[in-house]
């Protein structure tokens, strides 16, 4: 991730807004290089029991297929305790990069502190649909026809992904399926399932580099009114 901007270049922003917008930024940076770390191990555990499991067929003992499948699972169950902790603070920078930006380009008055603490924290899956739908595109300094339309384009895939979560807490396979209001007000943590694909799943990444983009715009923004 780019490194964050300074209180100079985000004059606009609040000592409450920077903050907060810095604190996640540096939470979403760390937690993502062990979230690709572990993903690396966890390719390679597999690969390595898929080796053992093969070379174990042919032996009397298996303790080297069985070991390494107990290795794979530890490591598919911190791998996603990792993507537990790395969810809250990339949707959280997500939604309060896209309200400060509309904030600032539209030129309205600083958020309240509350609302900034209540923004810091993971939006429930309503929350995190209505920022999407804000028109980033429109916000960003003056681009081409064609990179505005690929913004828009990314738009929409995130929000059709948003969608799908909906359709997926409704699963009648999950312990609690939820209807549409119910899953409107749940965040994603709440309602993980360990034996399901997390919900966050393709959001992750794109998410984090959405809400990197915001916190430069911002910068951008303001440097243009000099």
């Amino acid at each position: 991730m780019a490194r964050f901007l300074s209180r100079d270049r985000l004059a606009a922003l609040t000592d409450v807004e920077y903050d907060a917008l810095g604190s996640l930024h540096f939470a979403v940076n760390d937690v993502r290089h062990e979230w690709v770390a572990s993903g690396a191990v966890l390719e390679r555990m597999i690969a390595l029991s898929d080796h053992a499991d093969h070379a174990d067929e042919s032996s009397r003992f298996s303790h080297r297929s069985e070991a390494l499948s107990q290795v794979s699972r530890a490591a598919s169950q911190y791998g996603r305790a990792v993507e537990a902790a790395m969810w809250p603070c990339v949707s959280a920078y997500t939604v309060l990069g896209i309200t400060l930006l509309d904030r600032v380009v539209s030129g309205r008055a600083p958020l309240p502190s509350a609302v900034v603490r209540d923004l810091s924290a993971e939006p429930t899956v309503a929350e995190l649909q209505t920022a999407l739908s804000i028109p980033v595109a429109s916000l960003r300094r003056a681009r081409s026809p064609e990179f505005q339309a690929s913004e828009r384009e990314e738009q929409k895939e995130l929000l059709n992904a948003v969608e799908s979560i909906y359709f997926c807490l409704a699963d009648p396979a999950r312990d609690k399926p939820l209807d549409r209001e119910q899953a409107a007000v749940c965040r994603l943590t709440e309602a993980d399932d360990p034996g399901i694909d997390p919900l966050w799943d393709g959001l992750m990444e794109p998410l984090a580099s959405l809400a990197e983009q915001n916190t430069l715009e911002i910068g951008y923004f303001l440097d243009q009114q000099h």
